[in-house]
């Protein structure tokens, strides 16, 4: 082996949820060319001739996934409430989502983007699958997060949510702007392309047929939708002749193995049956749910589909989102969701199945993106109680790698000035604040 492209991390405890192993106390992680080559349990091996860096017992999981998100919101937090107080899940998009989105140009996306990615990285989120929408800034948005993306080394999905919101105008121009990332990321090792859908109520049948039409002799392509988030969406269906969104979606021929539903909150038992057989993946975004009113997703559909999780833009913190989950399902005495099984099995088997290479784990082979925290607890830990210590005691991360380097080094960013990124996502908060009160 090529020793200039080797790296030992010594001195770690590995916890690997779902993995093999899934807890060492004592070990050492072998990685060459950007990949995990290999597990050592008690001690490091002798002469190796790589570059050595001692963790010092820290304790390292794999590096998160965010299946579902929306970084063109990253300039929401703190935003003003809106000019009419919303009373339904639809006045929710037109009255705060559908203002902030037409409100973002270049500037402003490129700020939410790299300000939202910082926030991923920092929380040790190395693989974001990301559905955007910026209708006054469409032809070069994508291309825009893929840079951005690149400067943090984080594992990106892209697509535009084509909607008739706007008018068919803006539709094709959305729609154009993912099929433009399909063709020209199709092999790009880092960035997933996807064709965006907002919601099935926001598009009309010509729409649709004109999404289906544009995909016939493109390989390898999957959309990325929302599915039944509230139940306008299956009633729209419905008053178009169809028993459901899901039914209208396999009408058009959109349903494969490389599409993601996300929500799916009302979607029925034969949905199901639709999806399992196409293979469809469904993303669940509990706090999102939560904040919106718009129900809990049943606990027989999370594990019969077995679902990844999202945060639909809610936050970054993929721990935070798995504790709010079980935190929200309590609440309304739902049955119980293995939060972190959806988190660390389902998400990279979804994110492995769609970028062709293995993400998420700490496993020989896989891409040695790895999240390390300081951590000293208060208790005992071993193999048996090691999920209470991920899901109550971790806070944020010390040191992030992906790619096997490290973006993150004892809290800070050494290629990354974090604080202009900051000052400047400031400032164009402002701006996007201001125009939104014109729509």
């Amino acid at each position: 082996m090529d020793d200039m492209n080797q790296i030992l991390l010594n001195k770690l405890r590995i916890m690997n949820p779902f993995g093999k192993p899934e807890f060492l106390d004592d070990a050492a992680i072998i990685i060459e060319d950007g990949n995990i080559n290999s597990i050592i349990s008690g001690h490091s091996p002798d002469g190796f001739q790589g570059d050595i860096f001692d963790m010092g017992g820290k304790t390292v999981l794999p590096g998160m996934i965010n299946a579902h998100t929306h970084l063109y919101s990253s300039l929401a937090l703190g935003m003003p409430p809106p000019k009419n107080i919303p009373g339904d899940f639809v006045e929710i998009l037109k009255e705060i989502w559908w203002k902030l989105d037409l409100a973002l140009d270049h500037s402003s996306a490129q700020a939410s983007f790299e300000s939202g990615l910082l926030d991923c990285i920092l929380n040790g989120v190395t693989t974001v699958i990301d559905h955007h929408a910026s209708p006054n800034f469409v032809s070069g948005s994508l291309d825009l997060l893929v840079a951005s993306a690149e400067k943090f080394g984080i594992n990106i999905s892209v697509c535009f949510e084509a909607s008739d919101r706007n008018g068919l105008e803006n539709f094709q121009q959305e729609l154009d702007e993912s099929l433009h990332a399909l063709e020209k990321y199709r092999d790009h090792p880092h960035v997933l392309p996807l064709i965006g859908l907002h919601a099935s109520f926001t598009l009309s049948d010509e729409s649709l047929q004109k999404v289906s039409d544009s995909l016939q002799g493109h390989q390898d392509w999957g959309i990325h939708i929302h599915v039944a988030e509230d139940l306008a969406d299956e009633r729209d269906a419905k008053s178009r002749g169809y028993a459901s969104v899901i039914e209208r979606l396999d009408h058009f021929s959109l349903l494969n193995n490389r599409c993601l539903i996300v929500h799916g909150i009302f979607i029925t038992r034969q949905d199901r049956q639709t999806l399992l057989q196409h293979g469809c993946k469904l993303i669940h975004n509990p706090s999102s749910n939560a904040n919106n009113r718009v129900g809990i997703l049943e606990t027989e559909i999370i594990d019969s589909l077995h679902a990844g999780l999202g945060t639909d833009g809610k936050q970054n913190n993929m721990l935070a989102e798995v504790n709010q989950g079980l935190l929200i399902r309590s609440a309304k005495a739902c049955e119980p969701v293995n939060y972190l099984e959806l988190l660390f099995k389902n998400n990279p088997n979804i994110a492995s199945h769609l970028f062709a290479k293995s993400l998420g784990r700490i496993s020989a082979g896989a891409q040695a993106d790895l999240v390390f925290y300081d951590y000293h607890p208060r208790t005992e830990i071993h193999a048996d109680n090691f999920m209470s210590h991920i899901l109550y005691g971790f806070e944020k991360p010390s040191d992030v790698m992906s790619h096997g380097i490290f973006r993150v080094r004892n809290g800070r960013l050494p290629d990354i000035d974090a604080g202009a990124i900051l000052e400047n996502a400031k400032i164009q908060s402002s701006r996007v604040w201001e125009a939104m009160q014109k729509h």
